[in-house]
């Protein structure tokens, strides 16, 4: 039987399970109690890698209902949870729609058609058009250690990505940039190119501010057939909450993928903005959109984070401003 893929499910019960033991201990103890072998699997800090990675050797071995069973026996009543064991148990047939849901009610033609949000959602078509000109320009960054994480570049050759994806001028020697990493429609690998770092043409990096930005080498125009990458300007980015995001990243390293659903912005300052928007290790140094495929962040964490200037602490993900990432290219000579 083969292997079941990550989807949907797998991403929302990784959310929950990240925020129900976020502590590694507990996260340690709950893929013990489910049949896994801890010291295979690495848990960390980050509940949503520990999670992810937990889950994705459940996913593996088979045992992604022993890791729900496990939670509900502290969680009985969840309603997630029990959602989870649900679809694995209805996975081959559903649920009957008409027998358990609850959803016929006195039309009014008033309510037929609405918006459902704050925001309307409708978006013109020609958005996915200039959507995946935009996306030529996210590449995947691989280091010659095997780290691997996205950036994006501009249409004059500057590679931007996080700090913690390449460090200093030593990490950036013999890492390697790969354009079109990515399937085509019918499933199919688009051809892969792959282009070097000139650190001699310019190099800066901020750790407080987790940015880095490295030029490519000479020539990466011609070899990537890329010289109309629509990045040319960065403008200062605006982003506030409840405004929409869309993430273009490499996943866990894999293929170049979208995130598309929830979407949204639940803080933002003059440094930092948080979000609900999906990402995985591997996606850090991936450029955060508004609707109007503007860069407003620069993505570089996820998790259990501490929403600044206060004591909350809320599961999100979080980018660098683009504002702040912009500054620190100017004043190291990288940008404009």
């Amino acid at each position: 039987m083969p292997t079941p893929s990550w989807d949907q499910s797998l991403t929302n019960l990784r959310d929950l399970l990240a925020d129900l033991y976020w502590d590694p201990n507990l996260a340690r103890a709950k893929a013990r109690e489910a049949g896994l072998n801890p010291s295979l699997i690495a848990i960390g800090n980050n509940p949503m890698v520990t999670w992810y990675n937990i889950l994705d050797n459940a996913r593996i071995t088979g045992r992604v209902s022993n890791v729900v069973a496990a939670a509900l026996k502290d969680y009985p009543d969840d309603p997630l949870l029990l959602q989870a064991r649900d679809q694995a148990l209805n996975a081959a047939r559903g649920a009957d729609i008409a027998a358990r849901v609850q959803w016929q009610a006195p039309v009014e033609v008033e309510n037929l058609e609405k918006l459902m949000g704050k925001q309307s959602t409708l978006m013109p078509i020609s958005w996915l058009e200039a959507g995946l000109e935009i996306a030529r320009s996210v590449v995947r960054v691989v280091r010659s250690d095997g780290l691997l994480g996205s950036g994006f570049v501009t249409d004059t050759g500057l590679l931007v990505t996080n700090n913690h994806v390449i460090a200093m001028p030593a990490e950036a020697t013999a890492t390697r940039v790969q354009f079109n990493y990515q399937k085509a429609w019918a499933g199919l690998d688009r051809p892969l190119v792959e282009v070097g770092l000139a650190i001699g043409k310019g190099f800066g990096t901020s750790a407080s501010d987790d940015w880095t930005g490295v030029w490519l080498e000479d020539g990466w125009q011609a070899a990537t057939q890329a010289s109309g990458l629509k990045l040319s300007e960065l403008p200062p980015g605006t982003p506030k909450r409840d405004d929409y995001t869309v993430i273009i990243q490499h996943p866990g390293g894999g293929p170049k993928q979208i995130a598309l659903y929830h979407n949204v912005i639940t803080y933002a300052d003059a440094t930092r903005v948080q979000y609900l928007t999906d990402t995985l290790p591997g996606s850090s140094g991936s450029p955060v959109f508004d609707t109007h495929w503007q860069v407003v962040a620069l993505h570089h964490s996820g998790g259990m984070l501490r929403e600044p200037g206060t004591k909350l602490q809320v599961y999100r993900n979080e980018g660098i401003h683009i504002n702040a990432v912009l500054s620190g290219l100017r004043a190291q000579g990288l940008y404009g």
